[in-house]
């Protein structure tokens, strides 16, 4: 915690151009598209658990038994408590964090399902498929660049130093 806490700190010991990123407003926006996206993704697959893991298998990175099928009920469920934690700012770090670790492998496991398509041959602009993420299926391209940003926004909201419209958890002293 002290070293986000740290990196916080020196983000806002920054000069006023560079800090137009961190704006309250912008901030907010940030939260509130990553919480979309992610409540909607998490809406299209807790309902398919088995759909789900069977996509999730097609990566070839974990066989089918215990450990696809819990992940295919828990990430759903990961992903809505994360887009909540965004929108009402409670355990906000914490769920930004999750989201930059959850982006860090869908860009990894997509790249190397992109990359599987490129070795048979297929042009890199041309590859398309369903990524298992909701959103049906799409370019390799595409999803990669949205992953892409989904980090982005994610780091962003991790290391900002400061968040405004959030809810408190703290109990006021009569």
């Amino acid at each position: 915690m002290s070293l986000i806490k740290s990196i916080g700190e020196r983000a806002a010991a920054e000069p006023r151009e560079r800090r137009w990123i961190y704006h309250p407003y912008l901030l907010l926006m940030f939260r509130l598209v990553l919480a979309a996206v992610f409540i909607y993704a998490a809406l299209q697959k807790i309902g398919k658990p088995l759909a789900f893991a069977d996509e999730i298998h097609m990566y070839g990175v974990v066989d089918y038994g215990a450990p696809l099928y819990l992940m295919a009920i828990a990430l759903p469920w990961l992903e809505i408590l994360c887009g909540i934690a965004l929108v009402t700012g409670i355990f906000l770090r914490g769920a930004s964090l999750i989201l930059l670790g959850l982006n860090a492998l869908f860009l990894i496991v997509i790249a190397l399902r992109t990359a599987a398509f490129l070795r048979d041959g297929m042009p890199f602009f041309k590859i398309y498929f369903d990524c298992g993420c909701g959103f049906g299926a799409t370019y390799a391209w595409k999803k990669l660049l949205e992953d892409g940003v989904y980090f982005i926004l994610s780091m962003i909201l991790l290391f900002a130093p400061s968040h405004k419209f959030t809810v408190s958890l703290k109990r006021r002293s009569s």
